[in-house]
């Protein structure tokens, strides 16, 4: 089923729950409730895909009617500015709707690195706050558990792209055999929005990399953005929409020299893994302006199926799996330290098909 992102990105303004002042707090002796807030990164939202399918998730436990449960969310497009709405959630014990008490608060954050946003304001957590990181590993669980000195009350939700990952390599090294040419020749190349010293990323991505071929990992890995939060490439000058079409450009480049090389009429395709969040967009706009030989095959990641483009797509379900674990949470059951999802589970899907490189 297709996902509206147009309505999604709607819904978020509407859902969004502003921060008022302590004044506002009511002692009316309104029913307590529980509430669940999602913080997204800066111009996150309208991706078309990770943040998408969170928001999407979010948009299910709105749909329970519950009056007891509160869902918000906190986004903007500076980094200045969603650390302060952060500080200020943190601060509140109250709704703003209607006065109740919160019992229970869940505080759902996008992006590993808003740990250190919210250890800013850690002091002023209330002993039932729980928090849920997505896109983690367990040790990043209990690093998080020890920064902001919440023990078992922190926990992590992930899907792997292993899977997807394996075959789109299978597929290259089809490809190349196809063409008479040696699949080791050509390593696979990784375009992240983060540098490695800026986040950790804990998609298998790296490791899979790693055991399929010979080529160090920072070789063939190419990131844009050198700071956190942040849609701007200090490297590349340029926003990161700007950075992730030149980017594609250099991996065009670097086929297009060893198509004239081998005089083989682009038949040395480079094959690229894709996963620039919200810049996704501007590698699609390459894809949408490259010529006819169709150099770079991309496979990109939390992405829908795009059948105008030729590039194949990867999606982690992080509607269903951040919806349902909410739920849980909502319904007072005790959550793992950490859950894992994958292909295994059907939590991640792709459109990886070798067939259609045949002929182009």
């Amino acid at each position: 089923m297709k996902v509206k992102f147009g309505l999604i990105a709607l819904l978020a303004a509407v859902l969004f729950v502003g921060c008022k002042g302590d004044d506002d707090e009511s002692s009316s002796g309104k029913g307590s409730k529980v509430q669940v807030m999602t913080v997204f990164a800066p111009s996150q939202l309208g991706d078309m895909g990770y943040a998408d399918r969170v928001m999407k998730g979010i948009s299910i436990l709105k749909d329970t009617d519950k009056d007891d449960v509160e869902v918000s969310i906190i986004t903007s497009d500076k980094v200045e500015t969603t650390r302060q709405m952060l500080k200020d959630w943190v601060a509140k014990k109250a709704s703003v709707m209607d006065g109740a008490v919160y019992s229970r608060r869940l505080l759902v954050l996008t992006e590993p690195y808003m740990v250190e946003w919210l250890a800013e304001a850690k002091d002023q957590l209330q002993p039932t706050d729980e928090v849920l990181l997505l896109k983690v590993n367990e040790d990043d669980v209990k690093a998080a558990a020890q920064t902001l000195g919440m023990a078992d009350r922190v926990h992590g939700l992930n899907i792997s792209l292993a899977s997807s990952v394996k075959r789109f390599d299978d597929m290259r090294r089809q490809y190349y055999q196809w063409t008479n040419q040696d699949p080791d020749s050509i390593p696979l190349y990784l375009t992240r929005l983060y540098d490695k010293k800026v986040m950790n990323y804990r998609d298998s991505i790296p490791e899979m990399l790693t055991t399929l071929q010979s080529e160090p990992l920072d070789s063939v890995t190419l990131p844009i953005i050198d700071k956190a939060g942040e849609q701007y490439s200090n490297e590349y000058k340029v926003t990161a929409f700007e950075a992730a079409y030149h980017v594609c450009g250099y991996c065009y480049g670097l086929a297009y020299m060893r198509s004239e090389q081998h005089q083989d009429q682009g038949k040395t395709k480079v094959f690229v893994i894709c996963d620039m969040g919200a810049a996704n967009n501007g590698a699609e706009m390459f894809l949408m302006t490259t010529n006819q030989y169709v150099l770079v095959v991309m496979l990109m990641v939390d992405s829908e199926t795009n059948t105008d483009l030729i590039r194949f797509s990867v999606t982690r379900h992080f509607d269903r799996a951040v919806a349902n674990w909410a739920q849980q949470w909502i319904n007072k059951t005790t959550m793992p330290l950490m859950e894992q999802h994958g292909a295994w589970d059907g939590y991640c899907t792709d459109d990886i098909d070798p067939e259609l490189l045949r002929g182009i």
